[in-house]
């Protein structure tokens, strides 16, 4: 939980004093004031002037993408004058008015159907704003050069220069700033600029804090106050699932009046509550999990002490309260006459999937064991079968799905099943749907996530397919008992079985301990894999393999040699390979059975592959 500062003494990031050293060195030569836009100030954009600034380490409200420093698309940036020019705008707006701003709204329909409309009337910065999504959003495609986008861009500028303005002389109001804000954050989203939309996204954080104190003095109309409450919160509240552990505090500030309501006899009175509650315990979910995997590592115990069990049960009550809400809503809403709208439907399956993403990291990330998933087939299943209801419910007219969503869309919960679940046949379907959803979600574009998570897949079975399935531990469900000392292992069917088949044939039984040394040790004899000497990342799609214990890997991220190599990893560990710099690898951990000391062990590793980067 994040601590505010008083409301006097609070700056919304990057909104720092009017002197500034962080202007071009262009106008810095020319001894000029530079507006500080990004990548191109808009002074030397107009004039066709080489823009360059010292370094990229900005944090002012007012940089657009930076994914070229070219010169000659600098030159382009500006809004040609040409008479068609304000034909073009109208256009953009029509466009926006029909088909985008429907699709982004989902449930905030209101605000970007009503609100942002109503106000671009009388505020030039959010006109602009909104006519660059509309252009990206009708043009997008993930491989489009930046300078197909001239016109998307030029608005774009011209908004981010209008807000600097208004900032310059002090008559900045917060509301509209923080209307401005979210924009930008569409804009950077549809321009493959997630680092910039998060780190916007943080600043919007910073002014939905001080509006709020605005509203409490009343210096800012009730009339903005339950706008802001109702709709801009929970959206960044809904976008902090994306973002880092503090964005994750941050929302839980936001949303305290909805974080006190989830309590038994908890009833929703619209999809609409359901969504941002359940939001918040995604937050708290996520923060959960963040402290189980810091004490893993810092302690290399494969297990959490009793006062971590006493909070996932408080966690696990918290999110059987919002399911228990959560069905009574969706019954009502089946009995009713009217039949439900393609949104409602949408949306029942898309919390559907966040439910049965949370229950799975709620109960299996006490532990550091990845095949504790294996009990939970049957939710990997539901995540699946709701993802294809919610995106089918959400296809378009022409039957493709939007580009972009500000939503958070099924994504996330897919992305975990395929991390997370080791059935060949959900993962596989998993990254299907993944593939066929708006292709950018909240912050980031699914292309990569995509190209990734088929990564993990291909080197999962790698790894099974070099060990001796035989004399390994087969898969098995996790029986969690939560305050006990102990997790038993009973028998799950294979992979190839259905997960509502039961199991023939025996297993041995395995419990996890507190050894005198604190580290958890299990009493099996897996093989350890042999050291590989290669990766073949083009396997059989259709290829039905175990996943054992050893196989599972934890991901980090994808690095390439050649722009150097990431803290953790050895040189040596990447020279092994004997592969070309500019080879993505694929950084991650996975538990080895050490059987000189009869203990799993962590172990990092890195692997060459096939990526889109």
């Amino acid at each position: 939980m994040t601590t505010k500062a008083p409301a006097t003494s609070r700056r919304p990031v990057g909104f720092g004093p009017l002197k500034s050293r962080r202007g071009c060195k262009t106008c810095k030569a020319r001894k000029i004031k530079c507006g500080e836009e990004k990548p191109f100030c808009l002074r030397c954009t107009k004039t066709g002037r080489d823009c360059q600034y010292t370094d990229t380490a900005y944090g002012t409200f007012s940089s657009a993408s930076a994914a070229t420093t070219s010169t000659t698309v600098a030159a382009t940036f500006a809004l040609s004058p040409t008479p068609n020019r304000a034909w073009r705008e109208r256009r953009a707006f029509a466009y926006y008015s029909q088909h985008a701003a429907p699709i982004l709204g989902g449930l905030d329909a209101e605000f970007w159907g009503t609100i942002v409309p109503r106000i671009c009337h009388s505020e030039p910065a959010v006109w602009d704003a909104i006519i660059s999504i509309s252009s990206l959003f009708e043009n997008y495609t993930p491989s489009k050069s930046i300078t197909m986008h001239q016109d998307a861009l030029g608005w774009y500028l011209r908004s981010v220069s209008a807000v600097r303005q208004q900032i310059e002389r002090g008559v900045t109001d917060v509301f509209v700033g923080l209307i401005s804000c979210v924009l930008f954050i569409c804009i950077e989203a549809l321009q493959g600029s997630a680092q910039e939309a998060i780190r916007l996204y943080h600043q919007g954080t910073q002014l939905a804090l001080a509006l709020r104190d605005q509203i409490v003095t009343g210096t800012v109309p009730a009339s903005k106050g339950l706008l802001l409450e109702d709709t801009i919160v929970p959206i960044f509240a809904r976008l902090s699932v994306l973002a880092d552990n503090q964005s994750k505090a941050t929302a839980a500030v936001l949303l305290r009046e909805i974080d006190r309501l989830l309590t038994p006899g908890l009833r929703f009175a619209s999809l609409k509550a359901a969504r941002e509650a359940i939001f918040v315990l995604t937050a708290e979910t996520q923060l959960f999990q963040a402290a189980c995997e810091e004490h893993h590592d810092s302690t290399n115990e494969f297990y959490v002490p009793d006062q971590m069990m006493a909070q996932q049960l408080a966690i696990l009550s918290r999110v059987r309260t919002w399911q228990e809400a959560f069905t009574a809503l969706t019954s009502s809403l089946q009995a009713r006459l009217d039949p439900m709208s393609p949104q409602e439907t949408t949306t029942i399956a898309l919390l559907s999937t966040h439910y049965q993403m949370l229950y799975v990291i709620i109960v299996t990330c006490i532990t550091r064991f990845k095949i504790s998933t294996d009990s939970c087939l049957q939710n990997f299943q539901i995540i699946v079968e709701q993802s294809r209801i919610a995106l089918d419910a959400s296809l378009r007219s022409n039957g493709t799905p939007p580009p972009f969503t500000f939503d958070i869309g099924v994504g996330v919960p897919l992305w975990f099943a395929v991390l997370r679940c080791a059935d060949p046949l959900i993962r596989r379907e998993a990254i299907a749907l993944l593939a066929k959803s708006p292709q950018v979600q909240g912050f980031y574009p699914t292309t990569f996530g995509v190209s990734f998570a088929q990564a993990v897949i291909d080197v999962e079975e790698m790894f099974a397919r070099d060990i001796d399935i035989g004399a390994t531990m087969s898969p098995a469900a996790w029986t969690l008992t939560p305050g006990s000392e102990s997790i038993s292992l009973s028998p799950l069917p294979s992979p190839q079985h259905s997960p509502s088949n039961s199991s023939n044939g025996s297993m041995r039984q395995a419990r996890i301990t507190a050894s005198d040394s604190g580290t958890g040790s299990v009493n099996l004899d897996p093989k350890p894999h042999a050291d590989l000497a290669t990766v073949n990342t083009s396997m059989n799609p259709g290829l039905i393999l175990p996943i054992p214990e050893e196989a599972r890997i934890k991901p980090y991220g994808v690095f390439i040699p050649r722009n150097g190599i990431p803290p953790g990893t050895r040189e040596e560990d990447v020279k092994k390979w004997n592969v070309s710099s500019d080879t993505p690898f694929l950084q991650f951990s996975r538990n080895r059975f050490d059987h000189e000391s009869g203990r799993w062990r962590v172990v990092d590793e890195v692997v060459p592959v096939s990526i889109e980067m």
